[in-house]
């Protein structure tokens, strides 16, 4: 957007009245038009009449403007006489709904002290990452006595995109009962929060520890790796006698052990490493930026939460710098590495992959061909491969998914398979995708979900 146009939209958020405003005069004009003229129709019985009509009209017309204008104004420089003397408390606090799958996040707001307009209303716009603006809307107040001054309100905010959000302004607006005046101020305010990734059963996904790392460390409770009682070696003289199976000693006459890594003391970690190299210079995209990256997102998360929940000592391994922030739980800092993560175009697999420890390797559409192939060849059978096709989160909507946006506001948006359509990257990103599931087909744990 050319930044004249940027300028204009965000003076338009300080018009003092609005577009009912504007419909009401008009209205009210056509009616006086209309009344005038049938009052100025020649020996009518009725002119006086429609003269007393006009004049009651507009004096009620003249005292619903000017009773919504003296109450807004009146909370408006009251506001700013408070605000001017630094004796303004406003507070923004986010309710902590960086949970999974939560795409809308509550805000709650307290401002100490203000006036609300007599039967009128308090809005607010978010001014969040320098350069973003939130729709107007409406607080929710918690609690409202007579002659209370503090106000504590809350309202829901819809945020599509999985990624971090700075708010760094709050527009309050006073409005009257009819919504003519909009008397707007702003307030320079701190806050952050994330809108963390949804989880999704992912079938046919395995993977084992490639080593124990540490022996040092011993849990309390011992973690199992692929399945009971379905893998088995024949016994050596070094194994644990305790690990004989009889039931299979009785039947086939054969000393059979479970394989020590099933029940394991000491327990290793298993790294998930998942890679947001692109190869294709995706900025401006907005599908690829936006849509397919929550795709990705959502993917990844996905399956770090399958195996923490398998038993699994996870470690999540990410290929780009990520803000350092404290949380009370690991899982609570991986959401946030990977709502924050973004494509990039500097760490490819060769820099970032190590083989030696890892278990699990996450890849897209965006990756590089020719090092995919290479890794998939050295290491297919060894790491398991999970590759993501970020197209498909652009497939036809069957009539249910039409249903549920119609009724419960499921994200569904023509507009983006439009920009998809016509993205000159579109052609490009298929064709890449097509050659990489190819390509990981000849790896043994290689799996496209």
């Amino acid at each position: 957007m050319p930044k004249w146009l940027q300028f204009l939209k965000r003076t338009s958020y300080f018009i003092p009245f609005t577009f009912y405003l504007l419909v009401f005069a008009a209205v009210i004009l056509m009616g006086y038009k209309w009344i005038e003229k049938l009052a100025a129709l020649p020996d009518s019985a009725y002119k006086d009449i429609f003269s007393l009509l006009v004049s009651i009209a507009l004096f009620f017309c003249t005292a619903i403007l000017l009773f919504g204008f003296i109450t807004v104004l009146s909370s408006f420089i009251y506001f700013i006489w408070k605000q001017k003397k630094d004796d303004l408390q406003v507070s923004v606090q986010t309710a902590g709904n960086e949970n999974a799958g939560i795409s809308k996040q509550q805000v709650n707001i307290q401002i100490n002290p203000v006036l609300i307009p007599l039967m009128g209303f308090l809005r607010v716009r978010i001014v969040y990452d320098k350069k973003n603006v939130s729709a107007k809307t409406s607080l929710v107040r918690e609690k409202s006595r007579l002659f209370d001054l503090s106000y504590k309100g809350h309202f829901n905010w819809h945020l599509p995109e999985i990624r971090e959000y700075h708010i760094e302004k709050i527009i309050f607006y006073f409005e009257d009962f009819f919504q003519f005046f909009s008397f707007a101020v702003q307030v320079s305010t701190f806050s952050n929060f994330f809108i963390g990734p949804s989880t999704e059963t992912f079938k046919n996904i395995q993977a084992s520890n490639r080593k124990t790392e540490e022996t040092k460390t011993r849990v309390e409770e011992l973690k199992r790796v692929e399945g009971e009682l379905i893998n088995y070696k024949s016994f050596e003289s070094s194994d644990d006698v305790r690990r004989i199976v009889w039931k299979i000693y009785a039947k086939n006459k054969e000393l059979m052990i479970r394989v020590p890594e099933i029940f394991d003391p000491y327990a290793s970690d298993l790294y998930i490493y998942s890679s947001f190299y692109s190869q294709f210079k995706t900025g401006g995209n907005e599908v690829v930026e936006k849509a397919f990256l929550n795709y990705y997102k959502n993917a990844c998360w996905s399956v770090y939460r399958q195996f923490v929940q398998r038993g699994f000592e996870v470690k999540y391994i990410t290929d780009q710098a990520i803000p350092v922030v404290n949380f009370d739980n690991k899982d609570d800092q991986v959401k946030h590495t990977i709502s924050v993560s973004s494509w990039q175009p500097d760490v490819n697999l060769k820099d970032f992959v190590k083989p030696k420890q890892a278990a699990i390797l996450i890849i897209s559409s965006l990756s590089d061909l020719q090092q995919v192939k290479e890794f998939a060849e050295n290491f297919g059978n060894e790491i398991t491969i999970i590759y993501i096709p970020l197209t498909a989160c652009l497939e036809k909507n069957k009539v249910t998914d039409w249903i549920k946006w119609i009724f419960v506001e499921n994200e569904f948006s023509s507009a983006q398979k439009t920009l998809w359509n016509v993205s000159p990257l579109r052609f490009q990103i298929i064709e890449n995708e097509t050659a990489i599931a190819q390509t990981i087909k000849h790896a043994a744990k290689a799996v496209t979900i």
